[in-house]
This record gives structure tokens, C-alpha cells and sequence, in this order.
């Protein structure tokens, strides 16, 4: 069996995208072949692509996020003005909105936008919430 990439072309939305996948192919007969894990594999490689293709926010983004402000997925969802399991979703694989993705990466870059998010959305979050995230976006915002 070989390993090799393949360039697929797929529809999403109505535009045309070009993905390379990995493919397994069989050395005696030449056809390709499954392997366990190479579906996912080539799902995971897809779903990257697209949101670079679309500067669409990572799943590793996200949990960078959460990781900064120490702040667990649903509180992080309410503080930034989202429902609370938009957030949970996206780290399932749900591929945000670009206004969406826009509202996280901003977060991501600017401890300032952060905190004014916390501020405005202070009523959805229990205090401890609060607190830590806020207390996090302050030394990053004086570093």
C-alpha cells in the first residue's frame, strides 16, 4: 500500500474549492483503498483547509481562547455575546460564521475587546466566570 495526496474539487455554498486529501492506494493492483481512520483523516483535512480558504477561526484557536482567559466553552460562548452552546459546537466541528469567526479572532488578538465583551455580556456569567477572565484579560492587557 502507498500513501499518497490527491486534489478533489468540492462545492460549498456555491463556490468551487480545491481540497488535497490523502489517499491509500494498493501496490499490486493500483486502486485506491480505505483504511481505518483515512475517512476522518480526510474530513479533519478538509474542514482545515475550508477555514483557511475562508480565514475562518480553528478549532485550536478556540481552545487557545479558553486556555488565555480560563474560561470554559459555554461561559466563553455567553461572554462573547453567542448562545451558550455555539462555542461547544464549534469544538464539535461546526464551522462558524465568518462574522462569528471574526468576533472570536478578535478576542484571540486584543485583551481590550475581550474585556469589553465580558463587560457588556456580565449578566449572562456567574461571577467566578467573571472574575478569572477578566483578571486574565487584565495582565494580558498590561504585558
Amino acid at each position: 500500500m502507498i500513501i499518497n495526496k490527491k486534489d478533489i474539487v468540492k462545492n460549498i455554498r456555491d463556490k468551487e474549492y480545491t481540497f488535497s486529501i490523502t489517499v491509500a492506494v494498493c501496490s499490486e493492483c493500483g486502486e485506491e483503498m480505505n483504511i481505518p481512520g483515512l475517512i476522518d483523516k480526510n474530513v479533519q483535512e478538509i474542514d482545515d483547509q475550508y477555514r483557511a480558504a475562508e480565514e475562518l477561526v480553528s478549532m485550536d484557536d478556540i481552545e487557545k481562547l479558553m486556555k488565555i482567559y480560563k474560561i470554559g466553552k459555554a461561559p466563553l460562548s455567553l461572554a462573547l455575546g453567542f448562545g451558550e452552546v455555539t462555542i461547544p459546537r464549534y469544538l464539535e466541528g461546526q464551522v462558524p460564521s465568518k462574522e462569528y469567526s471574526d468576533v472570536i479572532k478578535a478576542a484571540l488578538s486584543s485583551p481590550t475587546f475581550m474585556k469589553q465583551k465580558l463587560m457588556e455580556n456580565r449578566g449572562k456569567l456567574t461571577d467566578a466566570a467573571y472574575r478569572k477572565a477578566f483578571t486574565a484579560a487584565e495582565r494580558i492587557e498590561s504585558l
